[in-house]
């Protein structure tokens, strides 16, 4: 058969990241304006943070802050706090890591889609971009290594993230496989489509989920689905 690889996403490709977020935030922001004593805050500060937090999500790099004070500082902008009452929103920061992290699962039919894959001889690995601290503690809470060992390349561990070939040429290495047997499975045709293209794998497949089509992204992905549960048509087709 022509692949014998598969390297995955982890967010929003494995799981379902945005929405696991979305109520995490809700959480976190009731709890918020709750310590506010003024509940109907709780849809703003959720705004807020959401916005902050897609603006700046790291320190800078040649900051020393550690990312969960960086964010709990997040959340103190998000509530208005004043400089001198910052530390009031580390609750709010705890009840959004405890949130998030609680739901951050595998769902059965995706282990059991991993499973069979593995099974059926491929070797399996992930490539997830975003800062070491956030993606290994996203790791840990799924039990990650459960599936996939020690194939598992955090970009924040790297010299580069995707799309850079340098990441997937150290992914390839661990699995002990070569590019052109490998498929790249994500939902970012930025980081996952025009990385598999880069490093020269066999092929890339986009999980679009809602998304209507690649649009004028180049490169284009090699197949298109919806969830990473149609893999295995996929690999019929490839193969």
């Amino acid at each position: 058969r022509r692949c014998n690889a598969i390297l995955f996403d982890l967010d929003d490709t494995l799981i379902p990241t945005t929405k696991v977020d979305v109520t995490a935030v809700m959480t976190a922001s009731t709890a918020a304006a709750a310590h506010l004593s003024n509940a109907g805050r709780a849809p703003q500060i959720a705004d807020n943070f959401r916005g902050y937090l897609a603006a700046t999500p790291f320190p800078p790099e040649d900051s020393s802050t550690p990312v969960a004070d960086w964010r709990c500082g997040l959340w103190a902008k998000a509530m208005g706090l004043a400089e001198d009452e910052r530390e009031k929103a580390r609750a709010v920061y705890d009840a959004w890591m405890d949130a998030r992290l609680a739901d951050f699962k595998f769902a059965p039919e995706v282990v059991a889609l991993i499973r069979r894959v593995q099974t059926a001889g491929y070797k399996t690995g992930i490539v997830t971009n975003g800062h070491a601290d956030v993606q290994r503690a996203k790791l840990e809470a799924c039990n990650a290594t459960d599936l996939f060992g020690t194939n598992i390349v955090v970009s924040g561990e790297q010299p580069e993230w995707k799309p850079a070939p340098s990441i997937f040429r150290t992914a390839l290495a661990g699995l002990g496989a070569r590019a052109e047997e490998t498929i790249m499975v994500g939902d970012s045709l930025k980081a996952d489509v025009a990385g598999g293209a880069n490093a020269g794998l066999l092929a890339t497949v986009w999980v679009r989920g809602d998304a209507a089509g690649p649009g004028n992204s180049t490169p284009k992905p090699t197949f298109e689905v919806e969830s990473v549960l149609e893999l295995e048509r996929v690999l019929a087709d490839l193969n």
